[in-house]
């Protein structure tokens, strides 16, 4: 081998390894499909009580600083593969112990996502099944991720 083949190899190399410190590619536009369905609704679950999750019992995430708008574009690009928003439908509703107020649409990358109690809501990639809590209180590059209480306050431990 000659040393232009080692160099170009080693390039290979690390270049291949670039996704783990970036984090997963980000979806094309428009590929991000809905994980469950329209509604809103509460799940229980020891050790967290009651929090919030969408009709088909999946969890929903907000992520700490973007409650009412203020930062709702710090999850964008590769965040938008770990973190899918929740799509927001055309007519959203909300099941009991939830305050249909406090259901919106706003504005994100990926298209209209439903917002609760003015978070913007995220599914987490980890979570593979309804009941699945595993973003509750992750820490990545874009901010801590909690799971919502019904009052719409984020689930954080407490002290």
């Amino acid at each position: 081998m000659t040393h232009r083949t080692i160099l170009l190899a080693g390039a290979m190399l690390a270049l291949g390894s670039c996704d783990t410190f970036l984090g997963p590619p980000a979806p094309p536009p428009g590929a991000i499909a809905p994980m469950g369905s329209a509604a809103l609704t509460t799940a229980t679950k020891p050790p967290f009580g009651n929090f919030v999750v969408d009709g088909s019992g999946r969890s929903v995430y907000a992520l700490i600083g973007t409650r009412g708008g203020s930062g709702i574009n710090r999850c964008s690009g590769p965040c938008l593969g770990v973190w899918p928003p929740v799509p927001a439908p055309a007519a959203p509703t909300v099941g009991s112990g939830l305050s249909p107020a406090g259901l919106r649409a706003v504005s994100g990358f990926a298209g209209a996502q439903m917002s609760y109690s003015g978070w913007p809501l995220y599914y987490y990639h980890h979570d593979m099944r309804p009941g699945d809590t595993n973003g509750q209180g992750v820490r990545d590059q874009w901010g801590t991720w909690y799971l919502l209480r019904p009052s719409g306050e984020p689930l954080t431990p407490r002290y």
